[in-house]
């Protein structure tokens, strides 16, 4: 059959024809893979990333701090869009207030000391532009001398975010002229011992706190924490390890410090210190130069009498069986005395 036609092989198989046509289209498809994998992909929009919109400070040259009961001032603050489309931005007013961490935190809630106002509350930033938004600070007539600090917000795709709720804010410093206050109270104080089940390695110590600013300047610093007590006192080494923190008046902030390798001491004085660097430019005028108070912490030492108790017992009770084994030998042995014979 060497040399026969094509027709002939096709009569001699008919599925022939069969399998070349499938080659063909299995080809074409190969094809068309290869040529959708070199054709270039669609750009993908970037995914945007926070923040993407911001708040730049409030100009300050145009922006007086102080400002007497009555008073009206003006001032501006840059509003810039880092997003790669144009967004449609409110702006909401609120206050500064002081957060769970100590930090200044955004709070929806209005000032009794003065408003603040924006000449629009919308505003549309063209993608990777900026929009100087001007604002209004009113003092109240009855606002009391001190702080009163105010917060301007802004909020993209408001329709999609609840309100009170900003994607960035600022404060603006609102302070009412007169006799400033400045004042800090540790409120509250407790201390806790922490025995470790091995009677052989120390517990730790926990003291928490709570610090209010019961004056009318804003104030921050930080803590220090120890323990003192009949042979030793431990003191938190590193100021740092525990947050800055800062207070608008009417502030509290609570913390805890951990205080490691204590052994129980049955009593010890436990202190905390506010150290206030910073009045904000207000002269400070404290009874000390740091806010201190003190609480007793008492640390028996469970673990270290459980584990006396224990050997106590061990040794009694051996030297009970010693003794009723003596006894029982005592009483076993043969009397002394003449032979009968």
């Amino acid at each position: 059959m060497i040399g026969a036609p094509d027709a002939m092989l096709e009569a001699m198989h008919p599925n022939r024809r069969t399998a070349r046509s499938c080659a063909v289209l299995m080809a074409t498809l190969v094809g068309c893979g290869a040529l959708g994998s070199t054709a270039p992909a669609r750009p993908q929009p970037a995914e945007e990333s926070y923040p993407c919109l911001s708040l730049r400070d409030p100009s300050y040259a145009q922006v007086r701090s102080e400002l007497w009961p009555g008073e009206r001032v003006s001032g501006v603050v840059e509003l810039v869009n880092g997003c790669a489309r144009p967004v449609v931005a409110q702006l909401r007013t609120g206050r500064t207030g002081t957060g769970a961490d100590g930090a200044m935190a955004w709070s929806p809630e209005p000032s009794g000391a003065g408003a603040l106002t924006v000449e629009h509350t919308e505003v549309i930033v063209a993608a990777g532009a900026s929009e100087w938004v001007p604002f209004t600070v009113s003092a109240a007539v009855d606002a009391a001398p001190g702080d009163h600090p105010l917060a301007l917000g802004a909020v993209r795709d408001p329709a999609d975010r609840p309100a009170g709720v900003v994607d960035t804010w600022r404060p603006v410093p609102l302070r009412i002229a007169g006799a400033l206050r400045p004042a800090v109270e540790i409120t509250s104080m407790t201390g806790v011992y922490e025995p470790n089940l091995n009677p052989f390695e120390p517990g730790s110590a926990e003291i928490g706190f709570t610090v209010t600013n019961t004056g009318s300047v804003t104030m921050s610093g930080y803590f220090l924490a120890g323990l003192e007590g009949l042979y030793r006192r431990w003191v938190l080494p590193d100021p740092t390890a525990l947050p800055m923190v800062v207070l608008v008046p009417g502030a509290s902030y609570s913390g805890i410090v951990r205080l490691p390798e204590v052994w129980p001491g049955v009593r010890f004085d436990t202190q905390i210190a506010f150290l206030p660097p910073d009045s904000d430019g207000a002269t400070v005028s404290l009874d000390r130069p740091e806010v201190l108070r003190a609480e007793t912490l008492w640390a028996l030492p469970f673990a270290q009498m459980v584990l006396a108790v224990l050997v106590g017992t061990v040794l009694f009770v051996a030297a009970v069986v010693r003794h009723n084994r003596y006894r029982r030998r005592a009483v076993a042995a043969p009397p002394d005395g003449p032979n009968p014979m």
